[in-house]
């Protein structure tokens, strides 16, 4: 790869990383940077709302001459087409990529890049995916007007079942011990071995890369609990009917190139109650783990220690925080206790937030709960709080984003960075609407 072309390849990653973009991430190997792993958000207020999509992305030795070659992963071993544009096969239709003709301008240009690529590929997690299909675009035949509807409807399961879900079932499985495979045809074991074996699982392709976006998944999968969780309870009660139904297929599926399963809300519910659960006993362990390692004086729990009693020294330069204390001297836990500014949102309230730093941080990035919860647009209804860290390895710079959000009076509207549907749906609605999400904020203060 050229040097020219490695440094246009850096500085796209870099920017990528230090972007205040919500809407995707990407993992790489410092060692070979043009096999590129991507997680795209889907957008809110499509049938793809807030499901992780993970694509893996070459780069050619000549970029940026021609496009990245870009596969889709959430595919479910390649038995499920996501749209008419993500197969299942992995490939990924799109102009951009050289993957389809495309109108005159719409292709791939060496003044285009990574971010271009990855916000193209977002905008084919449309609201109406049906019309994306070629001879299926014009979502005024009445004779598609249903088809449109259920394809949806079995988008925003399969979002919910095969994007959400599953993958993050997969993070929280303890490890595997090694398993004998099964023996092929005309192949024996021989006497000494153990033939007590398990046949080979086939294994998703997305799942078998998961651990690079693992921990992005459980700290979103937290952010948006209330969204999945209000999505679930509508897919209850909008189709009732259809539960247990086989999904209907599409005129332009088939050939194993289609979305195959059945509506089953009841089983989606049951088994993110259960995700929640575990996520917030994972959450709770880190600080019992931690305690073994303060007892053994490891590296980590030292340095933890010497970074608060830095950090509570120059808290001098926030005078709303009150205190930066460690939970019973545990460095694995920190309270941070903040006073509400005069004349803000929050004046007069007194938030506190944990924060609960991973043993194995920052492969595991902290996560920050106010207790109690407040009613507020960054704040969910389980006291997660969403925030954003300047450089993600560093705990004073969560500690600063903390902060940073708290301070935010009025900040601009951005559905993903948003994590109470309730409070945003007041905070940013009628005039009526902002005076009750005060009141509601206000009341919240005083319980606190």
């Amino acid at each position: 790869m050229g040097d020219q072309c490695t440094l246009r390849l850096v500085r796209e990653l870099r920017q990528i990383e230090r972007s205040e973009q919500l809407a995707f991430t990407v993992r790489y190997d410092e060692s070979n940077i043009r096999d590129i792993q991507a997680l795209i958000i889907g957008p809110p207020g499509t049938p793809y709302e807030l499901g992780f999509y993970e694509f893996s992305i070459q780069i050619p030795s000549d970029y940026p001459a021609n496009p990245p070659a870009v596969k889709i992963r959430t595919t479910n071993k390649g038995r499920t087409r996501f749209g008419p544009n993500l197969y299942a096969n992995g490939k990924v239709c799109l102009s951009i990529l050289g993957t389809w003709h495309g109108s005159r301008g719409e292709q791939w240009s060496p003044a285009q890049g990574l971010e271009s690529v990855m916000l193209s590929i977002q905008s084919l997690l449309s609201s109406n995916p049906y019309t994306l299909e070629p001879g299926f675009d014009d979502d005024q035949r009445a004779n598609d007007t249903e088809n449109m509807e259920i394809y949806k409807s079995k988008i925003r399961h399969e979002n919910l079942r095969l994007s959400v879900i599953a993958p993050l079932e997969q993070a929280l499985k303890p490890p595997s011990p090694p398993r004998r495979m099964a023996p092929r045809v005309g192949q024996e074991f021989s006497p000494e071995e153990n033939c007590d074996f398990d046949y080979e699982l086939e294994l998703d392709p997305a799942l078998l890369n998961q651990s690079k976006f693992d921990d992005f998944r459980k700290r979103r999968f937290l952010w948006y609990l209330e969204f999945y969780h209000n999505a679930i309870e509508k897919g209850i009660t909008d189709e009732a009917r259809r539960q247990g139904m086989s999904f209907i297929q599409m005129p332009f599926e088939g050939y194993g190139n289609s979305m195959t399963g059945e509506w089953n809300y009841i089983n989606l519910q049951s088994r993110f109650l259960s995700l929640r659960d575990r996520l917030m006993e994972e959450t709770h362990r880190w600080p019992v783990e931690g305690l073994v390692l303060v007892e053994e004086d490891a590296g980590i729990a030292v340095k933890l220690r010497g970074q608060h009693e830095q950090i509570a020294a120059d808290m001098n330069a926030y005078p709303q925080v009150i205190d930066l204390s460690l939970v019973d001297g545990n460095p694995f836990i920190w309270k941070l206790t903040y006073a509400g500014r005069n004349e803000s949102k929050l004046e007069g309230g007194i938030i506190k937030i944990k924060i609960y730093i991973s043993p194995r941080h920052p492969e595991e990035q902290p996560r920050a709960f106010v207790e109690p919860p407040l009613f507020h647009i960054r704040v969910s209804k389980l006291g997660a709080l969403m925030y954003l860290p300047s450089h993600a390895d560093e705990i004073g710079q969560h500690i600063e984003g903390i902060i940073n959000t708290l301070d935010d009076d009025n900040p601009p509207y951005n559905p993903l960075m948003t994590v109470n549907p309730e409070a945003t749906a007041l905070c940013w609605g009628s005039e009526v609407d902002r005076r009750l999400y005060r009141r509601k904020l206000r009341e919240s203060l005083e319980e606190s």
